[in-house]
């Protein structure tokens, strides 16, 4: 991705994943991961690399007001961006991987980008140690070993399960 579309992406993602209330550190673990594992899958299942990353960047944004219908929020907001940014013919592509990216829609028939994002939100859930760090403190066991399941059903890449087991294993260890 060209350097100044890389900055500007990022400042206005980063700007709307700071005012998570809920997440402090939304911006620095959870976006980050997921555009570590995005662009990780998208080198293995040959995806765009633009695209996953311009999506995994911006997934999120619409959690600034909450959780609930945070992809369709993130899918607005990113609309009103990508409206002044010149990428031609990914911007539908885009936003369809950031309004698809909750594991309601993991089941459908969609382009690899989309299950690219998929794949890396749960990936990063995972991988982010201080989120699963607050879980083990906050939650019951059962309801966090009913959440890894929920996380990986919403894996729909096999590249991305074989990343995924052995974290989830690791994790199940530290709940005994």
């Amino acid at each position: 991705m060209e350097h100044n579309l890389k900055i500007k992406v990022e400042e206005f993602a980063k700007k709307y994943c700071k005012k998570d209330s809920e997440d402090a550190k939304l911006w620095e673990n959870h976006v980050q991961l997921v555009r570590k594992f995005a662009l990780k899958l998208a080198e293995i299942e040959k995806a765009d690399k633009d695209i996953v990353e311009i999506s995994a960047l911006l997934h999120d944004i619409g959690k600034d007001k909450g959780r609930k219908g945070h992809n369709e929020r993130s899918y607005e907001l990113s609309k009103k961006f990508l409206e002044k940014i010149n990428l031609p013919g990914k911007k539908k592509l885009i936003l369809k991987c950031i309004l698809k990216h909750s594991g309601n829609f993991s089941k459908e028939d969609n382009e690899i980008e989309v299950k690219v994002i998929q794949s890396a939100d749960a990936l990063g859930t995972f991988f982010d140690n201080e989120w699963q760090k607050f879980s083990r403190e906050t939650m019951p066991k059962q309801e966090l070993l009913d959440l890894f399941d929920k996380s990986f059903k919403k894996i729909n890449l096999v590249s991305a399960k074989k990343i995924a087991k052995p974290q989830i294993e690791k994790l199940k260890k530290l709940l005994d």
